[in-house]
């Protein structure tokens, strides 16, 4: 119980020993909503467990919740006296952690929690199309808890802030999520065309109790420009509030120089101080993360994607802009999705957007160029268990609803489906406009003479007069400005009724896997089975589907290893990394390599028929 009892939020106090009865104090901790309370725990020789807990006078507790919180502490206790532990997957250097028992490992004290959620919030903004702005940030707690209790935290925080309200929630064992709409427009600085948008921003909070892990990611819509400092603010509150961290900053303000300085001292760079100290808490944060999952039997995997910054690099943003905005969002926004088979709504999504902090805790945790050629790789942090992919997601830039015949949806693919949701995206493009010459118009103060000496011919008294003068500052003719416009698009999404592929990972394994990469040829529906609920949607039969499979190599992996760029946790994970076997499903099969295509010698195309 003194292992369990700190990752239970209890302080643990004296033990006595009387007959064959044993008995432990426990404080439960004072929570934001709540007062602490003295609990005590007791076993004997015969194995009888007690838990005991006095709430104090005017608070209150559901029979059903405390059975539940008590029982399940109750469960975890073993008899025998000893505690088995398990190595880490015999990864080198690693710690042997009992996995999921007691505190985690890398505790942090509330204030440094909140200092990791600060220095890891990013601005994930695309420069190209400018439009797709995603903020968001992950941390850790000082120790591991059920995520209804962090979850309820952040609920009871929620309730007293006046722009931010709780759209709905989940829970899968010790991991939950939550959906937030933040409304306020302190969040938005002007636009490009000056005009705020004041929209809800959707917020997902997760929470794996396991890990003792936290993130947060935000949304923006289209043309939306967050206040980056004032958005740092908010997201950590709300983090913090869930894992029980310190309130943040308030956003920095700029102050006035210091009027005295050393002359034999150099100056320190305070953003350059600032951006190293960030630096290294988030390598000392990610360092944490990769020993907690290993201390919580997590699974590690490494798969290649398309290295989207390499098939555009001798494009600048203009010409991406102008030729190739269509293939290059593809490119972007393409993601695999491969589902636990014991539980669906474990989602591994592969792709150029599935980092952490665009995808919150289900996201790679890290991410390398493998091969010096056209993939990445990209590591995330998993369940154990079989994970089979069952769908891909797109958005296509300029893209109308597709043809539909009148059939309504008269046959059925035995592939699976496609949905088509409508999106609006704003381009920008330059543009030659006449613009006249412009003026500065001003004034200026001089003394002159106002009254001459006739003797001497001198100025016997002055005054001061003002003088306006007007001076061109631009010439007039043709200028370049930037415009703005909208244009539809389409958001595609594949849900297969098999699985295209699948790979089994154990407790504690670190593997590397084959990817998958959806592009625009890979999606072909049956016009004549369409289904379209509204003006805006659409589900149709796929007629067929195929997908990019990218070799995941031993040879890239070694290279990622011994970059001398990573942790060393992960350096010791890489090298204990092995093969995940890799199992296509029925009806997948290669199709002949094209010469002369971007694909040709890098990745090869299987296709799914129809059984």
């Amino acid at each position: 119980m003194k292992a369990i009892a700190p990752g239970e939020d209890f302080e643990v106090g004296q033990d006595t020993l009387t007959g064959s009865t044993a008995t432990l104090a426990l404080i439960n901790k004072a929570q934001a909503n709540a007062r602490g309370f003295p609990v005590e725990f007791s076993a004997d020789d015969n194995g009888q467990l007690v838990l005991k807990a006095s709430l104090p006078a005017g608070m209150g507790a559901s029979e059903k919740d405390m059975r539940a919180s008590m029982c399940g502490i109750l469960a975890r206790v073993k008899s025998g006296g000893s505690q088995p532990s398990v190595a880490a997957a015999g990864i080198s250097g690693a710690p042997a952690l009992q996995s999921g028992s007691g505190a985690l490992p890398n505790p942090l004290s509330p204030e440094d929690s909140t200092r990791l959620c600060e220095a890891n919030f990013t601005d994930e903004t695309d420069v190209v199309g400018g439009t797709r702005s995603v903020f968001g940030t992950w941390t850790l707690t000082s120790s591991g808890e059920d995520a209804r209790q962090a979850l309820a935290r952040l609920k009871a925080f929620l309730a007293k802030t006046p722009d931010a309200r709780m759209v709905r929630e989940e829970y899968r064992g010790k991991k939950g999520a939550m959906d937030i709409a933040l409304t306020s427009a302190a969040y938005v600085r002007s636009t490009i065309m000056d005009v705020p948008d004041v929209r809800p921003f959707p917020v997902r909070v997760e929470f794996d109790g396991d890990m003792g892990a936290a993130s947060l990611v935000l949304r923006t819509f289209s043309k939306q420009q967050g206040s980056r400092d004032v958005l740092r603010t908010a997201a950590c509150a709300m983090v913090a509030a869930a894992v029980a961290g310190a309130a943040p900053s308030s956003p920095s303000r700029t102050g006035s120089a210091s009027r005295f300085r050393n002359p034999f001292k150099q100056a320190e760079d305070p953003a350059m101080a600032k951006r190293t100290d960030d630096l290294k808490r988030r390598n000392d944060g990610i360092e944490a993360l990769f020993v907690r999952a290993i201390h919580a039997g997590k699974a590690f995997v490494a798969v290649p994607s398309l290295f989207v910054s390499k098939k555009y690099q001798a494009m600048g943003v203009d010409k991406l802009r102008e030729e190739q905005l269509v293939n290059y969002w593809i490119d972007l926004t393409a993601t695999t999705e491969w589902r636990r088979t014991d539980d669906p709504a474990d989602v591994l999504r592969t792709g150029s957007m599935s980092s952490m902090i665009e995808q919150g805790l289900h996201g790679f945790a890290y991410r390398y160029p493998g091969g010096s050629g056209n993939s990445e790789y990209g590591l995330f942090i998993v369940d154990p268990g079989t994970y089979d992919l069952k769908g891909t997601s797109a958005e296509f830039r300029r893209s109308p609803m597709p043809d539909m015949s009148g059939k309504a949806a008269s046959a059925k693919s035995p592939l699976g489906t496609a949905s088509f949701v409508s999106t609006q995206d704003t381009e920008y493009y330059k543009t030659q406009v006449w613009q006249s010459a412009t003026y500065q118009n001003g004034s200026y103060t001089g003394t002159y003479c106002a009254l001459m000496d006739a003797t001497t011919g001198g100025c016997a008294g002055f005054d001061v007069g003002t003088r306006s003068y007007s001076k061109q500052v631009t010439a007039g003719g043709y200028q370049t400005v930037l415009r703005d416009k909208q244009v539809s698009g389409l958001l595609v999404t594949t849900q297969l009724l098999h699985p295209f592929a699948s790979f089994r990972v154990g407790k504690g394994d670190v593997v590397y896997v084959d990817g998958f990469v959806v592009d625009g040829a890979s999606v072909v529906i049956d016009h004549d089975a369409c289904r379209q609920s509204d003006g805006d949607m659409a589900t149709c039969a796929l007629k067929s589907f195929n997908l990019l499979r990218i070799p995941a190599t031993a040879e890239h992996v070694a290279e990622w290893q011994r970059s001398g760029l990573l942790a060393p946790s992960l350096a010791d994970l890489l090298r204990a990394a092995k093969p995940a076997r890799l199992t296509l499903g029925a009806g997948v099969s290669a199709l002949p390599q094209k010469p002369g295509t971007f694909e040709s010698g890098w990745a090869t195309r299987y296709a799914l028929k129809g059984r």
